[in-house]
């Protein structure tokens, strides 16, 4: 079944990256993979609901893969910032076309499931920089940290259209530490910095930080639903994940127990590394990290 949903996925991608999304009908799809429409419906509801998905798989696989690194110790925080910024421009790379269709056949100014859902990821990523940040330089950088990350993004998007627009090869490993040691620079000479943006907006604080944790604590809980051996202990850490994103989806979660939870899973060396993000962002968030 998982099998068939992912042919499915990666054939409808390249018929969307060919054809468009409006222009490619789900019985291409499903002539694609040979099958019937009626076992489309099987996988997706809709057209939409699996544009959906495909959007979800994208940055996803960009988390986890870019978080993944951060997990070995032996790296340094630059370094790791390197290696995010690389992840970035491959998987942006790679889907390129995927989302040159998104862009002229979806307008943010539309109402509906997909430009929502992008508008709301888009907020995410931008977190999820501000994070990477703050991992890499720490809170040295808080008070421009929005300004960094938007910095960032401009840079990232002025190479990305460059080297799709005009097919410049240019070595992603080598342009990811460019940035990266770019930004240092910039940080490292930071005393004439006025801050241009706030650190966090209203909406932010209250929405896309929340939303952003509660993204990293639903990946480490599929990740550990797949483990192959269910012990009492990972038992309880999927029940701590659970009561922390019912928490966030409170207007006011509580402090002194989401501190206690994610304390709790902070204490499992196997969950140090991944708890360590999500504590930080916490910390900000509460105002704490100065």
């Amino acid at each position: 079944m998982a099998q068939r949903n992912e042919e499915l996925l990666d054939a409808a991608v390249q018929l969307f990256q060919q054809n468009g999304f409006y222009t490619t009908s789900v019985e291409d799809i499903t002539n694609a993979c040979g099958i019937s429409k009626g076992a489309f419906y099987k996988h997706f509801d809709s057209k939409e609901s699996m544009i959906l998905e495909l959007l979800e798989r994208y940055y996803d696989d960009m988390f986890r893969e870019a978080d993944r690194f951060a997990e070995d110790l032996q790296q340094s925080p630059l370094s790791v910032l390197k290696r995010k910024i690389t992840v970035e421009l491959e998987k942006s790379i790679e889907y390129r076309s995927f989302f040159l269709a998104l862009a002229t056949e979806f307008s943010p100014y539309e109402k509906g499931q997909i430009p929502e859902f992008l508008d709301r990821i888009q907020k995410t990523h931008h977190q999820w920089h501000k994070q990477a940040l703050m991992d890499a330089f720490g809170p040295r950088v808080k008070a421009y940290v929005n300004d960094m990350a938007v910095i960032m993004e401009g840079i990232l998007h002025s190479y990305l259209m460059r080297i799709i627009w005009r097919e410049s090869a240019l070595p992603l490993d080598r342009l990811g530490d460019f940035i990266a040691e770019c930004i240092k620079a910039v940080v490292e000479n930071d005393d004439a910095i006025s801050p241009m943006l706030p650190v966090y907006s209203d909406d932010e604080s209250h929405a896309s930080i929340i939303e952003g944790m509660n993204h990293d604590l639903n990946t480490l809980r599929a990740e550990l639903e797949n483990k192959a051996e269910r012990s009492g202990s990972l038992e309880k850490d999927l029940q701590t994940i659970d009561a922390l994103t019912e928490e966030f989806t409170k207007e006011k979660p509580r402090e002194f127990l989401v501190d206690a939870l994610l304390t709790q899973l902070h204490r499992r060396s196997y969950l140090k590394v991944r708890t360590t993000k999500i504590m930080s962002v916490w910390e900000v968030w509460k105002g704490d990290l100065t």
